[in-house]
């Protein structure tokens, strides 16, 4: 029975959910960090939220761990590189919570538009101070949002409601999109900062989002706007923004978020138009529970039946899409075993080409699988999809891909995988026959027709009398049967190709009589 680690704490309905779907459930939250890698040794999924710190020092000794899922959105506690190059798959649960963080960053806006924290404190304190906390009010004002994705959305419904014009910078969203959604999209984040009275922010942690707002991005600001980060505290620099408060260029700003939680340092919470709450975005009963049955589900699925949904480390596919993607995806791991068995010398590049009509689909997941199998063929089937890219990155592989529409070499469909070594190239090409049956349909530039799996032999030859016969009567004698057989030449007399599908292996003894043969080139066994 495989074993989920719940690392930090959880719904009691978590728990259930898991061992309904017949999994083992350790619930273990608060763990040191050698009690963490300890624990995680025997068990092949982990759910955690963002106490847990699963670093690469605690993932080394995971042997059994297939999946981690967080339930959350940020992965800020889970070192994605260390699990990937052991082929763990990483989730997260990214709709889970998105109302009830939305609805936090809208609060803190409304809190500061209406100076909500310093007029509580002011009134618990016996204070009477009416006309020292005017405030300002929403409609008519501009929101700008950076990353109209789900919470971004969520903050901009909102404040449409609220009278507000929205303005939003997202580099990864159409102008339909926005549209759609009510949204003015601009080109530039300076454009953005210019127009916003209030600017909210909404993006992943990323190298191309820590350190996004300064101080050269908060001078152009209007003065007196206000700025709420509800995203990540690496993507805001918080002095900056506290020192612009100060200065009297911002009229306000709230933190939920931080690049160190809890901080270090309170002091600048001291300001009455500072506002900062405890990263309470999330944290709403609806909110935890929602996260945490999502996690489960995300968990059973990826352990009990393979699928895995929310992938930070793997370019996967829908359900819908894997439907068709599948049957290709499978043939290109094949090809990928194919040509890693064919080159020899040190890999340097991996291309995965799809043409034709796959060219129109989302061709992500079958270069994926091209390269698991090429990674495969080199290393070993403990490779699997995930750990295979960063596996090749370690090795300085570099992969490249390619989509042509149109039809190729006759053929509607056609994947072909190529490896680049120091000694040269090797390439295989295959299609699906009737988006059925697999075959591979051509090996270097030698057209055949082989099904891709089991025991095959590859010879490469001088096109002469004798040859096939030759191979032919040395696999009889051996007692090796012949299930199929292809024989191509470039032209009569020159190289050519014989390549077999075979019901048993070789020997090396049968192989080395086949190479004994003068008109031989190379024989290679090969098995998929």
């Amino acid at each position: 029975m495989k074993k989920v680690l719940l690392a930090d704490r959880l719904p009691e309905q978590c728990i259930v959910m898991l061992k309904e779907a017949g999994l083992e459930v350790d619930y273990r939250p608060g763990l040191s960090e050698d009690e963490l890698r300890e624990a995680i040794r025997d068990a092949s999924g982990v759910i955690c939220r963002s106490g847990a710190r699963l670093t690469k020092g605690v993932l080394e000794g995971a042997e059994r761990l297939e999946a981690i899922c967080r339930a959350g959105v940020g992965v800020d506690n889970v070192d994605v590189g260390a699990a990937s190059r052991k082929g763990v798959v990483v989730m997260n649960t990214p709709g889970a919570n998105t109302i009830s963080t939305a609805e936090h960053a809208f609060a803190l806006m409304l809190a500061l538009a209406r100076n909500i924290g310093p007029a509580y404190v002011s009134m618990r304190e016996g204070h009477w101070e009416k006309q020292k906390f005017v405030g300002s009010q929403l409609a008519g004002s501009t929101l700008g949002i950076i990353g109209l994705g789900r919470v971004g959305q969520e903050v901009a419904k909102r404040a449409l409601a609220s009278d507000m014009r929205v303005e939003a910078y997202d580099p990864h969203v159409s102008r339909e999109r926005a549209e759609r959604a009510g949204v003015a999209l601009v080109e530039t984040l300076g454009e953005l900062l210019s127009h916003s009275d209030y600017l909210s922010i909404h993006v992943p942690e990323s190298q191309q989002t820590r350190g996004l707002i300064g101080a050269e991005e908060i001078a152009l600001m209007p003065d007196g706007a206000r700025l709420i980060n509800c995203s990540r505290g690496s993507v805001v620099d918080q002095e900056a923004v506290v020192a612009a408060v100060r200065s009297g260029k911002l009229g306000g700003a709230a933190f939920d978020v931080y690049i160190k939680e809890p901080p270090d340092d309170y002091e600048f919470v001291r300001d009455d138009r500072i506002l900062a709450t405890p990263h309470l975005g999330a944290s709403t009963e609806e909110a935890q529970l929602a996260v945490a049955t999502a996690a489960a589900e995300q968990i059973v699925d990826a352990l009990q039946h393979g699928d895995v949904r929310n992938a930070l480390n793997a370019a996967l596919a829908s359900p819908e899409e894997m439907k068709t993607l599948q049957p290709y995806c499978d043939l290109a791991a094949q090809l990928g075993k194919l040509v890693a068995q064919l080159s020899s010398g040190q890999p340097e590049v991996i291309e995965v080409a799809c043409k034709g009509a796959l060219a129109q689909e989302n061709t992500e997941p079958v270069v994926q699988y091209g390269v698991t199998g090429v990674m495969q063929g080199n290393l070993g089937d403990q490779v699997n999809i995930i750990s295979a890219p960063y596996l090749a990155q370690e090795l300085g592989i570099r992969i490249t891909s390619s989509r042509t529409s149109g039809p190729e070499g006759g053929f509607t469909d056609l994947i072909e995988v190529k490896l680049t070594a120091d000694t040269g190239t090797a390439a295989a090409a295959g299609t699906l026959l009737g988006r059925e049956q697999p075959r591979i349909v051509r090996i270097g530039e030698f057209d055949v027709e082989l099904v891709p799996e089991g025991h095959l032999l590859i010879v490469f030859n001088n096109d002469m009398p004798g040859c096939v016969g030759w191979v032919g009567a040395t696999l009889g004698e051996a007692g090796i049967n012949i299930a199929r057989m292809g024989v191509s030449r470039q032209q009569a007399g020159g190289n050519a190709l014989l390549a077999f599908n075979l019901d048993s292996p070789c020997e090396q003894a049968v192989l080395a009589k086949v190479q004994a043969f003068e008109l031989v080139q190379r024989v290679i066994p090969v098995v998929l």
